[in-house]
């Protein structure tokens, strides 16, 4: 079964100015949707109200024609959100970040080959045992993106993930993003770089948003 994902006459205000009215959006499995526009114009407000952490000023967000917000536990579920800020713990290693992120997200499972894998991919096992703080801002970055590998979720909402990614950061993420879009997933990624995948990708110019 396909999910579809939407937002109808969406009216996004931040600090009282209004970022977009009249906005809609519409992206089903398997596909993509890249949020592309200057910042201040409404990217990041946009994937928290997507996220249900946010309210819009007025229209409505929909996963398979179910109002989201009669049921933000449900949603909370569904998605992984990895937002501007990283949300990692400094004084924690790698690996224990990770633990308490799974922990927080999917409760007491053991998913300790999924743990290991995911420092792989993104070259981190060597450091898993480092404090997170030793890390530089592109290794903090792709700690972060692990995250993606531990929890299973339809719908990833991503805040300009390749921020301070190297080439082989990129490399990884892509490969987490074709794998989740062929598996029947939605990415939603805010991001001012070109990213090259495999799935169907729809661009979103946020600099276009009419504005109240």
């Amino acid at each position: 079964m396909k999910n579809l994902f939407f937002g109808t006459n969406l009216k996004v205000t931040k600090g009282g100015r209004c970022l977009a009215k009249d906005l809609e959006f519409k992206i089903e499995s398997g596909n993509m949707l890249l949020l592309n526009g200057e910042n201040g114009s409404g990217k990041s407000t946009l994937l928290r109200i997507m996220a249900g952490l946010s309210n819009p000023t007025s229209g409505k967000i929909y996963w398979n024609n179910k109002f989201v917000h009669d049921n933000l536990p449900e949603h909370f579920e569904r998605i992984t959100y990895v937002g501007h800020s990283t949300a990692i713990k400094s004084n924690l290693t790698l690996k224990e970040n990770l633990k308490y992120w799974q922990e927080i997200h999917i409760g007491g499972k053991d998913i300790s080959s999924q743990l290991e894998h995911s420092l792989e991919i993104f070259n981190l096992t060597t450091s898993s045992d480092l404090p997170a703080r030793c890390l530089s801002s592109g290794q903090t970055r792709k700690l972060a993106l692990a995250r993606l590998m531990l929890k299973p979720a339809s719908l990833w909402l991503l805040d300009e993930p390749t921020v301070g990614l190297d080439t082989a950061g990129l490399r990884s993420l892509i490969t987490l993003l074709n794998n989740h879009c062929e598996s029947g997933g939605i990415v939603i990624m805010a991001s001012h770089d070109e990213v090259r995948v495999e799935c169907p990708v729809h661009v979103l110019k946020t600099d276009n948003f009419k504005k109240g």
